[in-house]
């Protein structure tokens, strides 16, 4: 999807496999900054890279042009085929310091954040080439600027891109999507982010990993409370379940889970992670 001449959003299809019987159907979107040289935000799961250089193809590029892979963050969906498309470009690969063990060493990953099928949405571990901070800014062409932008909460190092000529806010997985899977590193910095995201006047269209471009200010708005509502309530639910001995794995977490009227197969160790974080605010 062409959104200027040079800033295009790719849809990139997945599934994750719950059980050998039972798949999750998912996406993610990929940024492509045709600039000088082109320029990948988010590279998808294991074999996205193939979409991704047919897209680039199809639009008069060379695979060869891409220079830099940015990951907003460290998860499998944005992750998973990095390390192929450094393999074949020699790429410069750029992230927060804060997902630098993660993307670098995924066997970490896996133990601390078991997805379910990790290693079937990963390819290998990555070595970052460099560190991006809070307020830098990344030239891709002489019309288009990349301010950076840490917006922790979904998991610690976690970037939004603001493209400043074009007021495009990029946001990742900061803003919480109602009902579905909670997935995030700290509850309480998710909700200072989501602030500093809703205070943010610099944009006219919002981009998540989750949906198409938002231009319209009241579909905008009502991702912002439906996400803040949604938060609060699965903070409601951890305080009603979390409470006392646990008597076996994921107890609290299932309680939790029914409470909010998710899916049962939602009980699992990444939400279990999420809702605890709810327990560590100040």
């Amino acid at each position: 999807m062409k959104l200027t001449d040079k800033i295009h959003l790719l849809r990139l299809d997945f599934e994750i496999a719950l059980s050998p019987d039972k798949k999750l159907a998912r996406f993610v979107n990929s940024i492509i900054i045709f600039g000088d040289k082109i320029i990948l935000v988010d590279t998808g799961v294991k074999g996205s890279e193939e979409k991704l250089f047919t897209y680039i193809e199809q639009n008069g590029r060379n695979v060869s042009e891409i220079d830099t892979v940015i990951l907003s963050h460290s998860h499998p969906d944005h992750i998973g085929a990095a390390s192929k498309i450094k393999e074949l470009t020699n790429c410069k690969v750029l992230a927060h310091e804060g997902e630098a063990d993660w993307i670098e060493n995924i066997d970490t990953q896996n133990r601390e954040r078991p997805v379910p099928g990790f290693y079937s949405l990963v390819d290998h571990s990555i070595k970052i080439d460099g560190k991006l901070e809070n307020g830098q800014v990344l030239k891709a062409a002489e019309d288009v600027t990349l301010q950076i932008i840490h917006a922790p909460g979904h998991s610690k190092g976690s970037l939004n891109i603001l493209f400043k000529e074009d007021k495009i806010l990029f946001t990742a997985d900061s803003i919480p999507l109602k009902n579905d899977i909670p997935n995030y590193d700290n509850y309480q910095d998710l909700m200072t982010t989501l602030d500093a995201i809703k205070g943010n006047i610099q944009y006219t269209t919002l981009l998540t990993s989750w949906t198409p471009p938002l231009t319209c200010r009241t579909e905008i708005d009502n991702i912002f409370s439906e996400g803040e509502e949604y938060m609060l309530k699965i903070d409601g639910a951890v305080k009603e379940s979390y409470i006392g001995n646990e008597t076996e794995p994921l107890s609290f977490c299932k309680k939790a889970i029914s409470n909010l009227g998710l899916p049962p197969f939602l009980a699992m160790p990444i939400v279990d992670r999420a809702f605890r974080s709810h327990k560590n605010k100040t």
